[in-house]
Order: C-alpha cells, then sequence, then structure tokens
C-alpha cells in the first residue's frame, strides 16, 4: 500500500516533464538588416507576401524541360489508381517526367501536391515495379522534367 501511495505522490512531479501539446516556440528567421523576426505561417497573407518577394527576387526558378528536378522518398500510393504516375511537391502543375531509381527509369505523370520539395512523394505502383523499387520500402528516386 506504502508503494502505490508513493507513486500516486511522485505522478503529478513528473506531468511537469511532459509536453502536453503545447506548441513550441515560433521558428525565427534572420532578417536582411540582421535583426531576428518570427516566420509567417503558411496560408496567412504575410506567408503569401513572402513568397511573392522571394520569387522576385529570382530565388524561385522553373527547371527547363529534361531539367532535374531533385531527389524525392517515395512511398506506395493508391494502389487504386491506375497508370505510372508521381504526386510530388517538385511541381506545381501537371507535367511529364521521368523517375529514376538503381539505374531503371520510367516516364511518368508529375502530379503536383502541397508540401515543401523535400516532404516526400507518392507513387504508383506501376512506376514501382517499373523501376524494380521495393515496393515496401521508401526508395529514394531522381525526379527528371520532360
Amino acid at each position: 500500500m506504502k508503494i502505490p501511495a508513493l507513486l500516486l505522490c511522485l505522478m503529478p512531479a513528473a506531468c511537469g516533464e511532459i509536453n502536453f501539446g503545447a506548441r513550441e516556440p515560433a521558428a525565427e528567421a534572420q532578417d536582411g538588416d540582421g535583426q531576428t523576426r518570427p516566420q509567417a505561417r503558411p496560408g496567412t497573407p504575410e506567408a503569401e507576401d513572402a513568397a511573392e518577394v522571394t520569387e522576385v527576387a529570382g530565388e524561385v526558378t522553373t527547371p527547363e524541360a529534361g531539367g532535374r528536378l531533385g531527389v524525392t522518398i517515395a512511398s506506395l500510393g493508391n494502389p487504386g489508381e491506375q497508370g505510372l504516375w508521381l504526386k510530388t511537391p517538385l511541381v506545381r502543375t501537371n507535367a511529364k517526367g521521368r523517375v529514376a531509381y538503381g539505374g531503371q527509369s520510367a516516364d511518368v505523370d508529375l502530379i503536383p501536391i502541397p508540401g515543401e520539395p523535400g516532404a516526400g512523394s507518392r507513387m504508383s505502383l506501376a512506376a514501382f515495379q517499373a523501376l524494380g523499387a521495393p515496393v515496401t520500402g521508401l526508395p529514394e528516386i531522381e525526379v527528371f522534367l520532360k
């Protein structure tokens, strides 16, 4: 009886160490003048203004035809959707492309999804099979624009 009573007394003290859904402080970004400012949340007018400024500054580039878009981690997309496709945040509009893995490549339809460029992608079962990639794994594939 003494042990449960002791545990009951110690449990509230341990709760102070656990983060029960409390938010982390906002990430801070360095401004051009050396001052630290909080980053704007995605979807807010401030974030959209920052994205426009970045595009105007020329930091966002559109890859040319046949250009390499980047490398992404691919998970298996909906196996019920037919065809060779890759849903990825590396593109902004539907496009034709090519993916490569382990010396194999396949032509695919590139379909945009929201997210950061390094956020990962979803690939069709047929594309996994064409590349010889492990369906149960998370292969790192190269993505090219046609």
